[in-house]
């Protein structure tokens, strides 16, 4: 599964990545809302897994944009 970790605080995202690919995922991953959103205009994920609070875009911003690159 191709996952897409989105948090700002550098320490979070590796722990959720170490955890996700311990686990035998391909993990990417993004320090805001508006550069996960450019990652995901240039490759698939299956899943998002995002901060709330975040700089430049929030988490609830983002999973609206990615939805709408879908339809």
């Amino acid at each position: 599964m191709k996952i897409l970790i989105v948090d700002d605080s550098a320490s979070m995202r590796s722990m959720v990545m170490a955890t996700l690919k311990s686990a035998g995922h391909n993990v990417t991953d993004a320090p805001d809302g508006q550069a996960a959103l450019n990652t995901a205009k240039t490759q698939h994920f299956d899943a998002v897994v995002t901060d709330l609070n975040m700089p430049n875009m929030n988490g609830i911003d983002l999973i609206r944009n990615l939805r709408s690159l879908a339809d």
